[in-house]
């Protein structure tokens, strides 16, 4: 049997898989708990996509892990709990798995949402959670669901939006601007020869598509913010089938080869259509530059 003293916590319970405003207000208040309890703020997800594994295989996630980490770092949280994506650690038990969460932390007090679910087949719910931690002196802090006025804050909301092309809606729901992160890497260098030189990030693959298409956006680099073009896609006027992103980051003069670069959607601008020539392309992108620039 361990001595180690566990740290004392205030642990948010859930997915968290688009950290949309709902998941926000589930993470800031158990962090404002934790304040009050001089406890850590511990946020429990899953490192991997819960979905795809539960599903069809074929459901793809909003942000990556890493992604997500970012993000729910920002809000607050001291540390993450990611449990692994697998079948052995879907099949631990609603009781099992609150007690594998009592071995890692002294808790305080558990956050979730109302619907929140549990355990093996999902059979935990929220009263489980209460009673358990009733019979342990702990407290339970449940999070009325979120709604934007028209429907649920989801992430299934998120991604229907993402394939419709509806950025702003997106970000409505997220609470901030939806976003990219990867590592750019060299291209053909097309862009340069016209005065449009870009960047390119292969597109994760588990990753939701947004809707092909041109977007404007932003670049933060080196605590810098420019505005960018962001075409999200194919490049049909160059007969490349390949979707990735490719973005021009205006006025920005300098070599990413190789760097983490996250990108920043804001609104759509238009549809990727062919054109007939690279100098066709290249007025193309002055509107949008002029657009971007706005």
């Amino acid at each position: 049997m361990s001595d180690k003293k566990l740290k004392r916590a205030v642990i948010a319970l859930g997915y968290f898989d688009s950290v949309h405003r709902g998941h926000k207000k589930v993470i800031e208040r158990a962090k404002e708990e934790a304040i009050k309890c001089n406890a850590i703020t511990v946020v429990f997800t899953f490192k991997g996509n819960l979905k795809a594994l539960l599903g069809d295989g074929k459901d793809k996630v909003v942000y990556t892990a890493k992604e997500r980490e970012k993000f729910i770092k920002d809000l607050g949280a001291d540390e993450i709990y990611f449990a692994p994506v697998d079948f052995g650690f879907l099949s631990t038990g609603k009781l099992a798995f609150l007690n594998m969460l009592n071995r890692a932390y002294d808790i305080v007090c558990y956050v979730s949402g109302e619907d929140y679910r549990f355990g093996k087949f999902g059979k935990g719910s929220v009263d489980d959670i209460k009673r358990y931690a009733g019979e342990k002196g702990q407290n339970v802090i449940v999070v009325e669901t979120l709604n934007d006025g028209k429907q649920k804050i989801s992430t299934t909301a998120v991604k229907k939006l993402l394939t419709n092309g509806d950025i702003e809606g997106v970000n409505g729901l997220l609470g901030r601007e939806y976003s990219v992160t990867g590592i750019v890497s060299e291209g053909r260098k097309v862009g340069s020869t016209i005065g449009f030189p870009t960047v390119n990030i292969k597109i994760e693959k588990d990753k939701h598509r947004l809707k092909d298409g041109v977007y404007a956006g932003k670049t933060e680099i080196d605590g810098k913010e420019y505005a960018t073009i962001i075409n999200y896609g194919a490049r049909p006027t160059f007969d490349l089938s390949e979707k990735l992103i490719e973005a021009h980051i205006v006025d920005y003069s300098g070599v990413l080869y190789g760097k983490t670069l996250t990108l920043r959607f804001s609104r759509f601008l238009r549809n990727i259509v062919k054109f007939s020539s690279s100098e066709e392309l290249k007025k193309q992108l002055e509107k949008d530059l002029l657009e971007v620039r706005g």
